[in-house]
C-alpha cells in the first residue's frame, strides 16, 4: 500500500473529512431556504385565503401565530435530537411531514386550518438541523464558507417565498402555492436521500425517554447559567415580534383602499426585504470586531423610529415601503449580532442546545407578535399595528441601554477594561 505523502499512515491520526462538492452544499442552502418558506407562504396570500373562507383577514392572525409557536415548539423539542440520532433520518422524517401537511392545508377549515399550520411550524426546523449537519459534513478551513452558504439559502428563502407566494396565487389560486410547497418538500427529500452519506461509524444508541427529558432540560440550565445568552433571548424575541407585526400587517394595509393590491403585487413587495441579506452580511463584520451591543442598539432604534414614523403617514406608499426595508435590515443585523454575541460565550459542544434556546425564543416572540396582531388591526388599523411594532423596538432597546448602564456602573478590577458585550 502506498504510504500516504503527510506521513497519516505512519502516524495512525484520523482521516480529514471529504470536502462536500458544491453541488452538495448548494442543495443543502435549497433544502434550508424551502424549509423556512413554509412558515411564510400564508402572509401575501392571507386577504384571498380570507375571502375564499368568507372571513374578515384578521380572522386568520391566529394561523399566522400557530405556524410560529410550532416552530418555536419544534426548535425546542426536536432540534437537540440532531446531537443524539441519525440526522439523515430526522431531515427526512422532517420533511416528508411537511409535505403532507402541505398537502393537506388547502382541504381544511376552521380550527382544523390554525392546527395544520402550528403542525406545519413544527415540522419545518429541518433546516435547523440542515445547518449543524454542514458544518459536521466541513473540514475546518471551509466550515465557515459552507455555514455561510447554507445560511444565505436560509435568508433567501424567507425573503423570496413571499413573492412565489403572490405569484403562484395570482396565476392560479392561494391552494396552488401549498400544492406546489408540497411538491418542493418530496423533492427536496428524494435529492437529500440521494446526496447526504449515510453515517459512518457504529450506529447511534437508542435514546431513552430519561435521555430525551435530561437533554431538554440541559437546555434550561444553560439560560440560568449563562446571562449573555439570556439576555439575546429576549432581544431576538422582541426583534422578531416586531418583524411579524409588519409582514401581518403589510398585506392587511396593501388589500385594502386606495391601495387593493392583490396577491401578485403583495408579494412583489416583499423583495423589498433584500436589505435584510445587507444587515446580516454587516452585523457579522461590526460584532467580529466586538461592536455587538452598539449593533444591537441602532438595530432596536431604527425598529421603532421606522415605526413611529409609518404610524403617522398611514397612506404614503413609499413611507411603506421604506419602513420594510428598514425594520428587515434592522432585524436581520440585530438577529446575527445576537448568534454571534452567544456563540463567541459557549463550548462546541453545546453550540445545537444554544441554538434550540435562541431560536425557540426568537419564534416565540413571532408568535406573540402574530397574535397580538388580531385583535390590534381590528380595534386599530395600520396606526395601532404600527405602534406595536414601535413598543417591541422600543421595549428592545430599553433592554440594551439598561445593560449598558448597569455594565458601567459596575465595578472593574485594575487594569480589566469592560468590554462591548
Amino acid at each position: 500500500m502506498t504510504q500516504a505523502a503527510d506521513g497519516g499512515a505512519l502516524t495512525g491520526a484520523p482521516p480529514r473529512p471529504a470536502s462536500p462538492g458544491r453541488l452538495t452544499v448548494v442543495l443543502l442552502a435549497v433544502a434550508c431556504g424551502l424549509c423556512v418558506a413554509n412558515l411564510y407562504y400564508l402572509q401575501p396570500i392571507l386577504p384571498d385565503l380570507a375571502d375564499s373562507l368568507d372571513i374578515r383577514p384578521e380572522s386568520l392572525t391566529p394561523a399566522l401565530a400557530a405556524t410560529q409557536l410550532g416552530y418555536a415548539a419544534g426548535l425546542l423539542a426536536l432540534v437537540p435530537l440532531g446531537d443524539v440520532v441519525d440526522r439523515r433520518r430526522l431531515v427526512s422524517a422532517l420533511v416528508s411531514c411537511a409535505g403532507v401537511i402541505l398537502a393537506v392545508i388547502p382541504l381544511a377549515r376552521g380550527a382544523a386550518l390554525v392546527a395544520l399550520f402550528l403542525l406545519l411550524g413544527l415540522f419545518s426546523v429541518a433546516a435547523m438541523v440542515i445547518v449543524p449537519m454542514a458544518a459536521g459534513m466541513a473540514p475546518a478551513e471551509r466550515r465557515g464558507q459552507i455555514v455561510g452558504t447554507v445560511m444565505t439559502g436560509v435568508i433567501l428563502g424567507a425573503l423570496l417565498c413571499r413573492t412565489f407566494a403572490g405569484l403562484i396565487a395570482g396565476l392560479a389560486d392561494w391552494r396552488a402555492v401549498f400544492w406546489c410547497g408540497s411538491a418542493a418538500m418530496w423533492a427536496v427529500l428524494l435529492l437529500l436521500r440521494r446526496t447526504l452519506p449515510p453515517p459512518s461509524g457504529p450506529g447511534q444508541p437508542r435514546l431513552s425517554v430519561t435521555g430525551y427529558l435530561r437533554l431538554l432540560r440541559s437546555v434550561g440550565t444553560l439560560l440560568r447559567h449563562n446571562s449573555e445568552l439570556a439576555r439575546r433571548c429576549l432581544y431576538g424575541a422582541l426583534g422578531f415580534g416586531a418583524f411579524t407585526v409588519l409582514w401581518t400587517a403589510v398585506p392587511l394595509r396593501l388589500a385594502e383602499p386606495p391601495y387593493d393590491f392583490g396577491a401578485s403585487a403583495i408579494g412583489l413587495v416583499g423583495l423589498l426585504g433584500a436589505g435584510g441579506a445587507l444587515g446580516a452580511n454587516l452585523a457579522g463584520r461590526f460584532a467580529d470586531r466586538g461592536r455587538s451591543t452598539a449593533v444591537s442598539a441602532v438595530a432596536f432604534a431604527l425598529i421603532a423610529v421606522s415605526f413611529a414614523g409609518v404610524a403617522a403617514w398611514e397612506s404614503a406608499l413609499l413611507a411603506m415601503c421604506a419602513v420594510i426595508v428598514l425594520v428587515d435590515f434592522a432585524v436581520q443585523a440585530a438577529h446575527i449580532t445576537n448568534q454571534t454575541a452567544v456563540f463567541q460565550k459557549v463550548e462546541a459542544s453545546e453550540r445545537s442546545r444554544v441554538t434550540t434556546a435562541y431560536m425557540t425564543s426568537y419564534f416565540a416572540g413571532g408568535a406573540l407578535g402574530s397574535a397580538l396582531m388580531g385583535p390590534v388591526w381590528r380595534n386599530g388599523g395600520w396606526p395601532a399595528s404600527a405602534l406595536l411594532g414601535c413598543a417591541f423596538g422600543g421595549l428592545a432597546l430599553a433592554l440594551v441601554l439598561g445593560h449598558v448602564l448597569r455594565t458601567r456602573n459596575r465595578p472593574h478590577h485594575k487594569g480589566v477594561p469592560a468590554t462591548d458585550a
